[in-house]
């Protein structure tokens, strides 16, 4: 397949409101569901589309392949699909990355339709022109008007619009992930690491846990139902918690284990993370000497020693946390100068010992209160309620925090353990009911989905093709 060269916006199309024709979106507002009985869906069905695909307009009812958006603003009332027309190993690598994105919640991605349950399908398959739509429209799919989500339901992802080459698979699958997020209530986020973006670049695209601005290209807007949106816990409120994603791996690539370092030196650290980066802190001996906020591109950290860093052996560990609160060390020891012999060439406060100037270890119980890092036994002192908290990482499917202490999101959203509260009090800054869905009722959500199986994941973005 050859295109000329443009710009493709996901699903560039607007029937949401007439009035916005200078920003075209790619879902349509539907009225949500007049019942909730039965619960969500917690199976994505993708379709191929085989033999072909053909939805009617009607409730939108996957199992019958109807839809709510068909028949309105010139889009036919009875749609077919060709089938998929790309090869099995690409058919394979979309499922995987859908499988992929999605699996912090519990949901299936499946390729077999269900026989019984509720589920929303994707059909990935056909062209924009089925629906009648612009060659450079992606997919479409209703987004309710109150943000929750279907029960059942169709989105389209028009696999066969997307021009083979080297960015291929990550359109499809991002195509796919962004539209599916749709039938869970999401609106579109104005930040570039999200699926639910238009915006282009920031790599592999994944459900950000923080409240983001909406909007498409032109700029950000209020969300459809808040000021702001986080996609994760919109989801995890709506799908209940899966898999833990893996914490950060980082490597250091300077200094080598057991150098020698100049007077002052800097550590150079890679990151390879599924998880968009927080923050990440060097400690050196006891105490965190630099501190980098998380970066959207491949680039190293630098993280700089400062002048007064006394010398004699040191033992670094880099720590790094990601959006949900994960935390990873990576330690090493390296030699700067004389090592010490006493206290009289450490900083006030520390001791020689094993040749190095080290810190006292921090000593402050989980959930008692701390000013910074450095003052707690875990080395993590989180915000909570304008407050300092000493913590550790948690996730709200894995395991219990221990008496008093509850799994729940700080003031910087990342996932830990804290005080319990009640929950009838949590609030957000994320005032849109498939928010208040997200943090109001995420821990009954989550405890009561827990015991259901596993789920999947994917990625999507507006790219330049040739």
């Amino acid at each position: 397949m050859s295109v000329g060269k443009r710009w493709l916006v996901p699903a560039a199309l607007l029937l949401a409101t007439a009035d916005a024709a200078a920003q075209p979106l790619d879902y349509v507002v539907v009225d949500p569901p007049r019942t909730r009985a039965g619960g969500g869906a917690h199976t994505i069905y993708l379709n191929r589309c085989a033999a072909g695909c053909t939805a009617t307009v009607g409730d939108d009812d996957a199992a019958r392949d109807t839809s709510s958006i068909l028949g309105r603003n010139l889009t036919p009332s009875t749609i077919s699909l060709e089938p998929f027309v790309w090869d099995q190993a690409t058919w394979d690598a979309v499922v995987a990355c859908t499988a992929a994105r999605y699996a912090p919640w519990d949901i299936a991605v499946v390729t077999d339709e269900p026989t019984s349950g509720r589920y929303v399908e994707v059909m990935v398959a056909g062209v924009p022109a089925a629906l009648g739509l612009a060659a450079n429209t992606l997919g479409v799919a209703p987004l309710t008007s109150d943000c929750s989500p279907l029960p059942s339901a169709l989105a389209f992802a028009f696999a066969n619009a997307h021009a083979q080459g080297a960015t291929q698979l990550e359109e499809l699958c991002t195509t796919v992930i962004h539209e599916a997020g749709h039938l869970f209530g999401l609106d579109h986020e104005f930040d570039c690491r999200d699926p639910m973006t238009y915006l282009p670049a920031c790599g592999t695209k994944v459900f950000v846990n923080r409240s983001l601005p909406c909007g498409e290209l032109m700029g950000e807007r209020d969300c459809k139902c808040g000021a702001t949106q986080n996609s994760f816990t919109h989801l995890t409120a709506a799908i209940g918690a899966g898999a833990a994603p893996a914490a950060p791996a980082v490597t250091v690539a300077v200094p080598a284990p057991d150098a020698t370092v100049t007077s002052r030196f800097s550590v150079f650290a890679l990151v390879d993370s599924p998880r968009p980066i927080a923050e990440m802190a060097l400690w050196i001996n006891g105490r965190a000497w630099a501190r980098l906020p998380g970066k959207t591109s491949g680039a190293p950290y630098e993280l700089r020693t400062p002048a007064e860093l006394p010398d004699g052996t040191l033992d670094l560990d880099v720590r790094t946390r990601d959006d949900l609160g994960n935390v990873s060390s990576v330690t090493l020891t390296v030699h700067k100068g004389t090592a010490c012999v006493d206290a009289s060439t450490c900083l006030a406060g520390q001791t020689c010992v094993a040749g190095g100037c080290r810190s006292p270890a921090g000593t402050t119980a989980l959930g008692a209160a701390c000013s910074v890092d450095e003052d707690c036994a875990s080395k993590l002192c989180v915000q909570a309620a304008g407050a300092g908290v000493c913590s550790t990482p948690c996730y709200p499917a894995g395991a219990a925090c221990g008496d008093g202490l509850t799994c729940r999101a700080g003031d910087d959203e990342g996932f830990a353990c804290l005080a319990t509260i009640d929950e009838g009090g949590c609030c957000s800054s994320n005032s849109r009911p498939g928010s208040a869905l997200a943090l109001a009722a995420l821990a009954a959500a989550l405890q009561a989905r827990r015991r259901r199986g596993q789920g999947t994941p994917s990625m999507q973005q507006p790219t330049e093709q040739n």
